[in-house]
């Protein structure tokens, strides 16, 4: 599989939910969003739906230490979120 920087993730996969193997982060101890700290990782999966992504993410982890779901798109501020 291909290690992929953030930019070619967001080029190859706009506004979708991209299920990421074993992310590197340029500094994961401070706030903000993943995104905004990936620098590079495996894409396993990619889905306009995220629900998709939930249901097929343990097939496609195994082999990885760590994984991290990101929208390539744009979220609004004052979206509210169902957890």
């Amino acid at each position: 599989m291909e290690i992929l920087s953030k930019e070619d993730i967001i080029k190859q996969f706009p506004n979708k939910w991209v299920l990421i193997g074993n992310p590197e982060l340029d500094n994961e101890y401070t706030l903000g969003s993943i995104m905004s700290k990936l620098v590079k990782g495996v894409v396993l999966l990619a889905s306009e739906d995220r629900r998709e992504i939930g249901y097929k993410a343990k097939e496609v982890r195994k082999g990885f230490e760590c994984v991290t779901c990101v929208y390539t798109g744009f979220i609004p501020q004052n979206r509210k979120w169902l957890l």
